[in-house]
């Protein structure tokens, strides 16, 4: 009877989220012994039955095409009957990573003894035990969590033959690995018959795979190079609500500018007066720090000389904003409250959105309050603290 075999592959599609990982090989009929065999123990010592390289070699390569670094948080890999989650590495922007299959412990498989042009490159192999992929039929999916429990499908291959293939066992395959060759893989390309505008494609490139002989860490075809923000821009829009901004708290919340931005000595002297008679006392940059009616004074108002950078930060940091970032789980309830350093320094309290609506004003008259943010939107909001020199310090607060 004969065989037939469909391959399928979408990127890049307008529903896609985090498109910017595409599964660019798959690797999935070893010249290995894949009988479905276990080891079993004789005299308290585990001893293999026709299963040394069970599975062994068997690998899926993803490529990150977009122009940042990636990690591989929250990204998992897929087949009909297993799912395996990716460890906290980093896939760097133009480059391949192999996930390979690996027996668990005793047994392991060292990727680069069966694909030497692997060798030194390492840090780019991941071993997984939790995905065996089936020579007749089966469907290798790369995908994204946002929260732990949805999951957006990003790229993948299937495969389905009518008839299981022959195997391709090769006695003792570890010895020569040369022979691995032979065995061909499924590849990504771009179908050059195609007279499909991708671009107008809901689901993506028009793609069709072919096999040819495996080279993990390489390709022969990788899309182009495509900006991350581009790739992302829609969908963070889409699913803000569900966005996961754990590695970026500490950034969102206290967001440092790394400008640095001269100063200007300025000593101005006397007093000046218009049609208001008022006057102004200045810091030794030329920030006026007071302003006071003075028509009948003759001399400028001492004032105060504000408080340094680091008294600044040290108000700063005895004000507390809990909990930040604010989830469901408190009911979106903010409290704020300041001691130490900040005591007795706080004249007014004014929360703002990001595009500069004030939320809520408060005039201190003890060393907390608490407000409530249930019927804003997502994003991130600024608490304004006006101190009693006039100068002004700020804290962000996130909502999700």
């Amino acid at each position: 009877m004969k065989s037939i075999i469909s391959f399928i592959l979408f990127i890049s599609g307008g529903s896609l989220f985090y498109s910017q990982l595409l599964i660019t090989e798959v690797y999935y009929n070893t010249p290995f012994n894949e009988m479905l065999r276990y080891d079993k123990e004789i005299n308290g010592v585990i001893t293999e039955v026709n299963s040394k390289r069970h599975h062994r070699g068997e690998f899926v390569e993803i490529y990150n095409y977009s122009d940042k670094d990636i990690n591989l948080k929250n990204w998992y890999l897929k087949d009909l009957q297993g799912i395996f989650w990716f460890p906290e590495v980093t896939i760097k922007r133009g480059e391949f990573m192999i996930i390979a299959y690996s027996p668990p412990t005793y047994n392991t498989s060292v990727f680069p003894e069966l694909f030497a042009t692997t060798a030194g490159k390492e840090n780019q192999i991941i071993y997984q035990d939790q995905i065996l992929l089936r020579n007749r039929k089966d469907r290798i999916a790369l995908g994204y969590s946002l929260n732990g429990y949805i999951l957006f499908e990003k790229s993948f291959i299937k495969w389905e033959f009518r008839d299981e293939p022959k195997t391709n066992l090769v006695p003792r395959i570890w010895n020569t690995p040369s022979a691995y060759y032979t065995i061909k893989s499924i590849q990504h390309h771009p179908n050059p018959q195609s007279t499909i505008d991708p671009n107008n494609q809901p689901n993506g490139y028009d793609i069709y795979n072919y096999t040819d002989t495996p080279n993990p860490l390489d390709a022969t075809y990788v899309p182009d190079m495509t900006s991350y923000d581009e790739l992302v821009k829609d969908e963070y829009q889409h699913y803000y609500s569900f966005l996961d901004w754990s590695n970026n708290v500490s950034i969102l919340v206290n967001k440092i500018c790394s400008i640095n931005i001269g100063k200007i000595s300025q000593n101005p002297s006397g007093y000046y007066s218009g049609n208001g008679s008022s006057c102004f006392s200045y810091d030794s940059a030329g920030n006026m720090i007071s302003g006071t009616n003075c028509s009948s004074s003759t001399t400028p108002p001492s004032g105060s000389p504000g408080f340094s950078a680091d008294e600044l930060e040290n108000i700063k940091s005895n004000i507390t904003i809990y909990p930040n970032p604010v989830t469901s789980t408190s009911g979106y309830n903010v409290t704020i409250s300041w001691s130490g350093a900040a005591l007795g320094k706080i004249q007014k309290l004014q929360i703002f959105t990001s595009t500069g609506v004030q939320l809520y004003n408060y005039t201190p008259g003890s060393s907390s309050t608490s407000f409530n943010i249930q019927n804003q939107l997502p994003g991130t909001f600024v608490a304004n603290f006006t101190l009693n020199s006039g100068q002004v310090v700020s804290k962000n607060i996130l909502k999700w």
